[in-house]
């Protein structure tokens, strides 16, 4: 289930490129949006102040006018840059995503005295990274129980629930959502097991900010022309008086704008001159009109693609505040023929519908169950729910994380900011409620980046403390004694709210000692499902050491090496389509290849990266861009590798290790950049066979391996790299020493290895924590060498081979699904 249970306060929250809305689902069901400064709409925007905390909403445009240089205004759109510099600083971008999530944090808390379970919405075509980022943002706010659903989904139990439209099961419909940075459009589909994403799209350069940007350049031909130098100061500013002019004049484009879906004429007032110009709506659809053009061509090709006919469409709904614009709705209807719901207040259903209990949806006089999100591109697990206080983190002046497990600092609440408040809230009424009257949402929710920084509370020994999982920071303001009360009072009446399904969750949590020991709250435990036999590859003998890779449902087994004598390399591509159970060729290698690397890049693009090759160590990468069937040449490796490993993180791909073309294990790890590949660091010692995998967060492992070259001598080494950059010395060892072992990270399990040998036996599973290692399925064949990959909650493991067994190869293929739905 992805909403917590009805019958307590739940909050849904959409924080958007230009505005963020809150809404709260009372315990009586009744939904309503959280109001700042009496408005249902919180810019989303971030000013640093002079004291080193961030100012934001309507606080921050204010600041603005002192010195731009400090002000972000649309903190979403740079969701993919680690820092971003205002004024002389540089600020962690999860910190000013974090800032605005506690001014959601602190009007919630005005009415529900509490923290409640949060709902956050994110575009289905997010990967993991920036799912991740939001999460961390989240928890550094100080939400304690977190839950991610996408955007489109959320409509979707919008769409039934508020506007009392029939989604029958089978049926689908789009989701076309106009924000102020990007347009995300979604098929939603109702199945049996809920509203799935079954395609989605959106083009990333055309949002409200670019109409604007559209509007400003048309208005700025004519100033060009009669107010030269009002425009030079306009494009230009070189003080504070022209930066504020500057923020104003947009200011007035995007309320012009507004007006006109309303109106045929509307003022533009332009700072330095006397008469206001007039902006008309056939003015504003001439100039616009290539822009919409293309977000309807961008919605036919994904419904298209969806393996659908917009005429089998149950509707289009329309979301996102630039949807407002009358033109959308009209190109929409006639390039798909199906008139689109246009809602009045378009910002809010998002959030809205995140509330929205499955169980009180009815669709054909039957309720609907569990939602979620069919894959779109790379399948990337959700993250974790935790209901505890995470762990400690101080940001000094790196800004940054500096270890994988913080140390404990006493005397931070671990809460929800809600000292210095209140303790009498508004009451639960139907209308909107105010977060703080008057007080102003950059006031209260001010958030610290320097020179202290941030800071949390301890977390107690089984809470989640993995490398490259970001901590929560503490809440600013109230050290006194009634503070501390406050916050004391705060964490009772969540315990008591929350009660067994809060327990639940927080008894599930991985137990991440650094050396994998048992958990202190450790219970017996049922082993999750089992390994299933998939139809074997249609291959013409077994093999090892091939790669595999999952991309829109379809498992790509590629090249290894054969199992019969002659044992040579192949260069074969199969393809199994997961859903109808059938494998097919898929397009060949460019040479034959085996004991390769190979990963899946955020886009669903499947990268080959060095390997054996018929003479010898190949320095060749090649990927196969999603949605094709030709392979194209990349940016080749410095050397040539065999047997070397690689992996996808949140900063991109990283190769380590494997044998020169001199047959000499390397410990070289290179990291893919724009101009090509650079080494970022070392191994701890020279290996080949070896594994990895990354927690998508900025933390990857590098583990076990072999060196052929001194004795065939295994290995047990786990390196740790942090951010492509900082080597972690975790003292964590495998449980044996593995040659060719399989890694993999498991939502809500954390780090696992499985096959691989000392050159006898084939070992069985090895986690972290070790108190998962019992969850996991043994399998048939133990195997080493084998292809593995990880897609939607599933395990899947082709080929390999077994030398106790004597057997060099395999076509076996398995697979067993590690969550529990």
């Amino acid at each position: 289930m992805v909403s917590p249970a009805p019958g307590g306060f739940v909050v849904g929250i959409d924080l958007g490129t230009s505005n963020t809305v809150a809404v709260i689902r009372s315990p009586d069901g009744r939904r309503r949006p959280v109001l700042f400064d009496g408005a249902p709409l919180m810019p989303s925007a971030v000013f640093l102040q002079d004291n080193g905390q961030l100012a934001v909403g309507r606080d921050a445009i204010r600041l603005a006018q002192l010195d731009p240089g400090r002000y972000e205004p649309n903190p979403k759109r740079r969701i993919d840059e680690p820092m971003v510099l205002l004024g002389n600083a540089e600020i962690p971008t999860v910190h000013m995503l974090a800032a605005i999530l506690r001014a959601a944090a602190v009007g919630v808390a005005e009415i529900t005295r509490f923290a409640p379970p949060v709902v956050l919405t994110y575009p289905a075509s997010w990967g993991q990274t920036r799912r991740r980022t939001l999460y961390d943002a989240a928890i550094a706010a100080g939400w304690q129980q977190v839950e991610m659903i996408p955007e489109p989904v959320a409509a979707a139990r919008y769409f039934i629930s508020a506007l009392n439209h029939p989604l029958p099961r089978g049926e689908a419909m789009v989701v076309y959502d106009f924000g102020g940075g990007t347009i995300d459009i979604a098929v939603v589909r109702n199945e049996p097991q809920g509203f799935v994403v079954i395609g989605s799209g959106g083009l990333e350069d055309v949002g409200g900010l670019d109409l604007d940007a559209t509007l400003v350049e048309l208005l700025g031909g004519v100033l060009q022309t009669t107010e030269p130098e009002v425009w030079r100061r306009l494009q230009d500013p070189r003080t504070a008086q022209d930066r504020r002019d500057r923020r104003m004049f947009w200011e007035d484009i995007r309320g012009a704008k507004e007006m006109l879906s309303r109106t045929t004429v509307a003022p533009v007032s332009v700072p330095g001159v006397e008469a206001a110009m007039h902006l008309t709506r056939e003015e504003l659809e001439n100039k616009i009109g290539p822009m919409i053009a293309r977000t309807v061509t961008e919605t036919a090709r994904v419904v298209r693609e969806s393996g659908l006919q917009a005429s089998g469409l149950a509707g289009i709904m329309l979301v996102g505040g630039s949807s407002r614009v009358p033109l959308v709705a009209r190109m929409l209807h006639r390039e798909l023929q199906v008139v689109p719901t246009v809602l009045e207040q378009p910002e809010l259903p998002v959030a809205e519908g995140a509330v929205v209990h499955p169980a009180e949806l009815t669709t054909d006089g039957r309720f609907g169950v569990a939602t979620g999100s069919a894959a779109v591109g790379v399948p990337v697990p959700k993250p974790p729910v935790i209901t505890g206080p995470p762990p400690l983190q101080t940001y000094g002046t790196e800004s940054m994380p500096v270890s994988g497990v913080p140390a404990p600092v006493s005397g931070v609440p671990a809460v929800m900011p809600v000292s210095g408040m209140p303790m009498s809230g508004a009451g639960a009424g139907a209308a909107p409620v105010s977060a703080i009257p008057g007080g102003g949402v950059g006031a209260v929710a001010s958030v610290p980046v320097s020179p202290a920084g941030f800071a949390a509370a301890a977390a107690p020994a089984d809470v989640d403390t993995r490398p490259g999982t970001r901590p929560e920071e503490s809440a600013t303001g109230g050290g006194s004694r009634r503070g501390a009360l406050i916050a004391g009072f705060a964490v009772v009446l969540l315990l008591l709210v929350g009660g067994a399904w809060a327990l639940k969750s927080y008894n599930s949590n991985d137990d991440q000692q650094a050396g994998g020991g048992p958990s202190s709250s450790a219970s017996a435990v049922t082993p999750i499902g089992k390994w299933e036999a998939l139809p074997d590859v249609p291959a013409p003998v077994g093999f090892e050491a091939a790669g595999a890779a999952v991309v829109d449902g379809k498992l790509y087994v590629i090249g290894g090496y054969t199992a019969v004598e002659p044992r040579k390399q192949v260069k074969s591509v199969y393809v199994y389509d997961i859903a109808k159970k059938t494998w097919s060729d898929g397009p060949d290698l460019p040479a034959p290849a085996s004991h390769m690397a190979v990963v899946v890049d955020g886009k669903g693009d499947i990268w080959v990266m060095g390997g054996w090759v018929t003479g010898g160590g190949s320095d060749s990468v090649w990927k196969l861009p999603n949605g094709t069937k030709v392979w194209q040449e990349g940016p080749k490796l410095p050397q040539g590798r065999v047997g070397g490993t690689a992996v996808n993180d949140s900063d991109g791909i990283v190769f380590a290790g494997g044998t020169n073309p001199d047959h000499d294990a390397t410990d070289t790890i290179w990291a893919l950049g724009d101009t090509g590949w650079k080494e970022i660091g070392r191994l701890s010692d020279r290996r080949e066979k070896l594994a990895s995998a990354s927690d998508g967060a900025g933390t990857v492992w590098f583990i076990g391996g072999v060196q052929q070259t001194d004795g065939n001598k295994a290995k047990d080494t786990i390196d740790i790299i942090q951010h492509h950059n900082k080597y972690v010395d975790g003292n964590l060892r495998l449980d044996h020493p593995r040659e060719a072992p399989s890694a993999v990270n498991l939502e809500g399990i954390g780090l696992c290895v499985f096959g691989g040998h000392d050159g006898g036996t084939v070992y069985g599973w090895w986690c972290k924590n070790s108190a998962k290692t019992a969850l996991l399925p043994k399998q048939p064949v133990p195997r080493s060498g084998m292809a593995v990959a990880v897609s939607g909650g599933v395990v899947y493991a082709v080929g390999g081979y077994d030398t106790a067994n004597n057997v060099n190869g395999t076509k076996t293929v398995e697979a067993f699904k590690y969550t529990r739905d």
